[in-house]
């Protein structure tokens, strides 16, 4: 009989596979792999098993993931890590491969239904439309990988086919965004539903030990006169030329009222990435004395919530590039997890048809702009910096999390739609 990385004694148990681009216990920071962490350590998850795509990797993070059943793929890309030609067909041809051994994994595990997660990756969404037909599958869609197609080196028209394969042969479809569930729904003439991005509860329990707003008091070593702006991640084609245009509001607001805004830009890049990204010169002597871009490293999620405790606000922001709106309407960044429960107000620079601000407007848990028009957006961004109660959004961000986005509430929507009473997206 095959033998599988699964924890020793643990019996198969009866319930949903999950399938997965990484290994819970991956030693990584990004979206997808939280997501996948805060899936397999709710206590009460319905998983039986877990089929990923790649390996946990060196220095493995333990959890309770730990005592679920799992399969790793063999991946080129993760394995064999001295080529670097080719990796993505090899990656396609493992896949196929290894079908057969998903299977019979699934199999023996007992499993009664699969629940596939999909990022931003083609490759595994081709790996995923290509599983067991004689289990029950959902799929849940938290990434636009038909626009990535290309970064991966496979056509949009294959990567649509894929989409397309992966929806009609799913029992129920999920959307990470609440605006992409409507829009597939359409598309696809089947019910589709929203479900929202849960928090990790180990950020939740932060409320409910403390769930006091943010004031003044919480900064610290705050100077008189100073607007501090915390934006966690990644600079891309996504966010960039909405960060350009809002340096350019702050600036205006800095110099025309004398006040220093400090734009806190945390995560692994350089002054020379973040240049080139927002095609800006971001050295002191080009954004004047008012205002000044710091550039704070990477750190880990106890010290980086703690930073954010410093901040006025936390930043969110979009793209309102035409080519880019279908990436909006789907895309729900993951940092408004820790946005939400951080006790500070959370600002979001996005065009209307954002997901971030359908979702975050409806329950007036964040100060939005979403007007293009740099002056109106100007104009706006002041009222919101002088605001006496900007810290009104805050409790509603809070409330939204500890009732929407806590992971109980994700899964008890998910049993919900598996029964027979699901209604579509709405």
């Amino acid at each position: 009989m095959e033998k599988y990385n699964v924890t020793a004694n643990v019996p198969p148990r009866s319930g949903v596979a999950l399938v997965a681009e990484m290994h819970p216990a991956y030693n990584f920071r990004g979206g997808t792999a939280n997501l996948i962490k805060t899936f397999t350590s709710y206590p009460a998850h319905p998983f039986c098993a877990v089929v990923a795509a790649d390996i946990a990797g060196p220095n493995p993070i333990p959890g309770l993931w730990d005592q679920i059943p799992t399969l790793s793929l063999f991946r080129p890309r993760s394995m064999l890590p001295g080529i670097k030609i080719g990796l993505g067909l090899l990656d396609n041809l493992a896949f196929k491969l290894q079908q057969n051994r998903v299977s019979r994994f699934l199999d023996q595990q007992k499993a009664e239904r699969q629940f596939v997660m999909v990022a931003n990756n083609p490759r595994f969404a081709i790996f995923a439309a290509n599983l067991p037909t004689h289990i029950p599958k959902d799929v849940y869609i938290v990434d636009d990988f038909v626009a990535d197609s290309r970064i991966y080196k496979i056509s949009p028209k294959k990567a649509r086919e894929t989409l397309d394969r992966l929806i009609t042969g799913s029992d129920r479809v999920f959307a990470i965004s609440p605006i992409y569930a409507e829009d597939l729904q359409k598309q696809y003439g089947k019910p589709c539903y929203f479900l929202p991005l849960p928090v990790a509860d180990s950020l939740l329990n932060s409320i409910r030990t403390s769930p006091r707003p943010f004031t003044s008091e919480n900064a610290v070593n705050k100077e008189p006169g100073k607007i501090i702006i915390h934006h966690s991640g990644h600079i891309h084609h996504l966010y960039a030329d909405a960060l350009t245009e809002l340096i350019s509001i702050f600036k205006e607001a800095a110099g025309k009222n004398n006040l220093h805004i400090q734009l806190e830009l945390w995560g692994r890049m350089t002054a020379k990435s973040v240049s080139k990204a927002l095609k800006m010169d971001i050295t002191p002597a080009n954004l004047g004395k008012n205002f000044e871009i710091k550039l704070c490293g990477e750190v880990n999620p106890v010290e980086l919530a703690r930073q954010q405790q410093r901040a006025d606000f936390l930043l969110l922001v979009n793209t309102f590039l035409p080519q880019y709106e279908k990436q909006v309407r789907c895309s729900f960044s993951s940092k408004i997890c820790e946005y939400m429960v951080s006790g500070v107000p959370i600002l979001l620079y996005a065009p209307p048809y954002s997901s971030l601000t359908a979702h975050l407007s409806k329950y007036n848990a964040a100060h939005i702009i979403s007007n293009p028009d740099h002056s109106e957006a100007s104009k706006q961004m002041e009222q919101i910096l002088f605001d006496p109660a900007r810290n009104k959004t805050v409790e509603p961000a809070q409330q939204l999390a500890l009732n929407l986005h806590s992971s109980e509430n994700f899964f008890l929507l998910f049993r919900e739609k598996v029964g027979k009473k699901a209604k579509p997206f709405s």
